[in-house]
């Protein structure tokens, strides 16, 4: 049986991962940790398990399955990338090592903290993989330290996860302040029995399909601040841009992973040193989508002026939009080949922003009580 390690069930990501292994392959047994209680009550109930078919005389019976073990637990102390041990390492423990125990190994996907707390320090037995969804910042980690930049300011720069897989691990490797990644290039590097799966997402949009939380950040939150602030914004010039996919896209690219690590045929080509993918599947300047916003915005009466866009900066930027200045100041360009060509991946929202900046105005204006 196929069993299957989860972190980030509750969370935007990680939740449309799991409704993606589990609509494609009710078969797996997935195990999902989760930090809170009610949480964990919600995974089981939103992935309960399937009634078992009872076949005819001579028939096989039908497979029990879709059926999601939500674990309580804390795997990681503290909530920054500089975290390393488990809050009780019991729950890491009982929750990770039966996985990988099996004849095809357990699949831990890790969404945001650092993994050292719920790999065993040794395996044995078949290689185990591991896909660990990031962040696309990674891309911008050279524009970060460079303390006299300006935020909004654009970029030539753009990445290549086929030709130039090389130059983005180069750039990974020479900020430590990227711990999640630098963790896994070096497992990727010395470990042989885990196979590992580097993924930086760019700007996720779209509904998820998990069981808590569906709402991405970027677009929502600009929505939200233009309504508020009653006025369009962007951080400085807004002629930063990152590349942007939809959270479906990424459940299925998470899926293609996973398929070929059960299958076990994965090229090399697809894991470890070579597994570093990028997910951008269009592009736009964060100018061109704060302008994109307030125009919806303005056509469906909630804002006075949609040609009206502030430039802000710092302290400003910052607490009208989260992480402002990073998250939409910051260039992460790149060319998504890798994953097309090696793992067969055909992304089906090509042009999503048409739809989803509408649909985030509106969610965003009836949870602030707005009438569009």
């Amino acid at each position: 049986m196929t069993k299957i390690f989860l972190t980030g069930a509750t969370g935007y990501i990680g939740g449309q991962a799991l409704h993606a292994l589990t609509e494609e392959h009710p078969e797996y047994q997935v195990s999902a940790l989760v930090r809170d209680s009610t949480k964990a009550g919600a995974v089981r109930s939103a992935f309960p398990p399937r009634a078992r078919r009872r076949g005819r005389p001579g028939r096989r019976v039908g497979r029990v399955g879709r059926g999601v073990q939500g674990r309580r637990g804390s795997p990681l102390g503290g909530h920054g990338p500089s975290a390393q041990r488990a809050h009780d390492p019991r729950d890491s423990r009982e929750a990770t090592q039966e996985p990988t125990r099996y004849a095809v190994p357990g699949l831990p996907i890790r969404c945001d903290y650092p993994p050292a707390a719920i790999y065993p320090p040794r395996l044995t037995g078949p290689p185990a993989y591991w896909v660990q969804i990031s962040g696309a910042t990674a891309l911008a980690a050279a524009e970060l330290a460079d303390e006299s930049r300006v935020p909004g300011s654009p970029s030539d720069v753009v990445f290549d996860d086929l030709s130039g897989i090389g130059r983005i691990r180069d750039l990974i490797q020479a900020h430590p302040s990227r711990a999640v990644d630098n963790y896994v290039l070096s497992v990727a590097a010395r470990d042989p029995q885990i196979h590992t799966a580097l993924l930086l997402g760019p700007v996720i949009y779209g509904r998820g399909r998990g069981p808590v939380h569906q709402r991405s950040v970027q677009i929502p939150e600009l929505a939200r601040a233009t309504l508020q602030r009653r006025r369009g914004l962007q951080v400085g010039r807004g002629l930063s841009r990152w590349g942007n996919v939809h959270v479906e896209d990424v459940g299925a690219l998470v899926l293609r992973l996973v398929e070929r690590a059960v299958a076990g045929t994965s090229a090399a080509e697809a894991w470890n040193l070579n597994g570093v993918y990028l997910l951008g599947v269009g592009e736009e300047t964060f100018g061109a989508i704060s302008h994109r916003v307030a125009a919806v915005a303005a056509q469906k009466g909630l804002i006075p002026d949609g040609d009206q866009v502030d430039e802000l900066l710092g302290e400003e930027a910052d607490t009208w939009l989260p992480h402002g200045t990073v998250l939409y100041g910051t260039n992460a360009r790149g060319s998504a080949g890798r994953a097309r060509r090696v793992l067969g991946w055909v992304p089906r929202h090509e042009n999503g922003l048409d739809d989803e900046i509408p649909r985030a105005v509106d969610e965003e204006a009836e949870a602030l009580g707005r009438v569009a």
